[in-house]
Parts: C-alpha cells; structure tokens; sequence
C-alpha cells in the first residue's frame, strides 16, 4: 500500500502544461463528470465555501498547504472507528469525531479533501466521513496540492486555526460492508454479488503474503482490480470517465442491477478507491469491506468464510496495468 502511494506522488510532478502555463489537470474530466469530484478551477473559484481536509503527512502538511485547510491524519482514520469482534461489526467513530470538530467542521459543513495527487489516502477519507455519517458533501480534489501549487495558486505554512464545533458522528453502515454482510453473499464456489479486490494480483494469488494471518488468497468469486488502474499517474489524477467506464463497467461488467457492489484490500484504504469510483459512476449501494483481507485472512471456511488461493485462480481486470 505504502509503496503504491509513493509512485503515485512521484508521479505527480508529469503534469503538463496549459496554453496559460497551468498544469494540465488544473481542470480535470473527472470534476466535469461527477458529482463529488473538483478540480482546482472550481477549488479556486470556491474555496470560501466549503471546508478544506489535507491527508498528506505532517512535514508536507507544515511546509504548505491551501489556506484553510486542517490536516485530517492517516492514523486518525484508522484509529479503531470500527472493527470486527466476535460478536459482530462495532463502531466507536470518537476519534474521528474529534479531528473534525478541532478542525470546526459540522455535520452537514461541504468538504473538499486532498493530498499530494489524486490517491488512495484522500478517497479513504471521503469513505470515513461518510461511514461517520457526514450531511455535506465530501469532495476530492482531484490532481490534489501539487496541482494547486504548480497553478500559482495561494498556499501558506501558517497555523491554521478555527472555531472548535461538537461534531456528533452516526454511524452509516450504507457505506460499509461487514464481515457477515460479505459472508451471507459468498458460498464455496461463488460469489452472489459482485466483489471487487482493488489489491496487487500477487496479494490475490497469495503470493505477496502480508501480515500474520492464517491464510492468503482471496474472497471466493471475487474480481481483481488493482485499484492503480482507476487512476492517471503521469497526470496525478483519476482516469476519465470514459476510462473508468470501460474499466468498471466493461470489462469489470459492473453495471448496476441494483445488487450491493463490495471493494476491500488488506485494511479498507486501497478497497475505498474502488467504493469512490462506483459511487460516482451511479451504482446505488457500494460497499466497503472495512475488516478487508486483514480480517478475512484470519477466519476460516469452517465457519462459512471461503477463499480462493493459488496462481491462475479467479478473474483478473487488466485493462490499465
């Protein structure tokens, strides 16, 4: 995961050029197409309207950033908001309850997130804050801080400061898909609903073995989707929709019969750029499998909790790789 985030920031710097002498993606596609994308055109014209998220680490962060923004941390997002017990799914958003209200931000407040590019960090993010149950809209900015910068845009490294709110987090498991909901829809041989594994095919296989679980492979009758593929590395920015749409909806064969659709990974981050991109291309009841490999790999078929492992197994959506 962590290595797949610095190639995508590495690559941020590719941007191109406008005739203006603007980064290419100063205006992007994907923030013409879909509802909870926005680029830095519309950020620069807006940004007095909505409050502003910043998911890089805390030396970038300290450096420079939009003015406004308030650093919303990785470890905050997984600070045990939720988790799989063997009494069932539990929540307890308080950590992220508190990040949001330092940062002066309500319940039904507009937000915009961003990090370096357009990544996995930001888009788990807009998964958090719809999973805590979050009325605004959530926004990602997409080609992120390094496009803004490289625009000329105004950033400061002043302390940012706000007006402390009493942010009352409900949890909404619309956006979550638990342990029992993924099981309930997965037999020995298939799976009822499409399931979408965003990790590498070696972490599908079982190759790439991480973490200490008990086994390694992948949920049966689930779909590989390296979640890089959603995204324009060169450009630091998500695909264009006629990208994603032939990525998801073709060849993926993700139209929406009104099924649940599932994403995971191994901890719900990389899975939560598969949710993003689902949600925004329409389907009604995405879903993200928050426990992920990392639960799943502890479990065992005994129990009705079936994988796949082994070279070859399963079905692979190459398109972009």
């Amino acid at each position: 995961m962590a290595a797949g985030g610095a190639a995508l920031a590495a690559t941020a710097g590719c941007l191109g050029v406008l005739d203006d002498g603007r980064p290419a993606a100063y205006s992007t596609p994907a923030a013409e197409a879909f509802d909870d994308v926005v680029d830095a055109r519309w950020l620069s014209e807006n940004r007095d309207s909505v409050a502003l998220l910043d998911v890089r680490d805390e030396s970038a962060f300290d450096k420079a950033r939009i003015p406004g923004a308030h650093r919303f941390s990785t470890s905050a997002m997984l600070e045990s908001h939720s988790a799989e017990t063997p009494d069932g799914f539990e929540a307890d958003p308080g950590a992220i309850a508190r990040t949001l209200s330092r940062a002066g931000i309500a319940r039904d407040d507009d937000v915009v997130v961003y990090g370096a590019a357009s990544g996995l960090w930001e888009t788990y993010a807009i998964y958090t804050l719809n999973a805590v149950g979050h009325r605004g809209s959530v926004s990602l900015l997409d080609g992120g801080f390094s496009v803004w910068e490289a625009a000329g845009e105004e950033t400061t490294s002043a302390a940012p400061s706000a007006s402390e709110t009493a942010y009352e987090p409900a949890i909404d498991t619309g956006v979550v898909a638990t342990r029992e909901f993924v099981a309930e829809r997965v037999s020995e041989d298939d799976a009822a609903v499409p399931i979408l594994d965003m990790r590498s095919t070696a972490e599908y296989w079982g190759q790439d073995r991480r973490g200490d679980l008990d086994r390694f492979g992948h949920i049966t009758g689930a779909t590989n989707l390296h979640f890089v593929q959603s995204i324009d590395g060169e450009a630091g920015r998500l695909r264009s929709p006629a990208d994603l749409e032939t990525l998801w909806l073709d060849d993926a064969g993700l139209s929406d019969d009104g099924e649940p659709a599932i994403t995971y990974c191994q901890t719900g981050v990389r899975g939560s750029v598969g949710w993003f991109i689902l949600d925004q291309l329409g389907r009604t009841d995405a879903r993200n499998y928050e426990g992920s490999w990392a639960d799943w790999g502890t479990l065992s078929e005994a129990d009705g909790y079936y994988y796949t492992t082994g070279e070859g197994t399963g079905t692979v959506v190459d398109t972009f790789a």
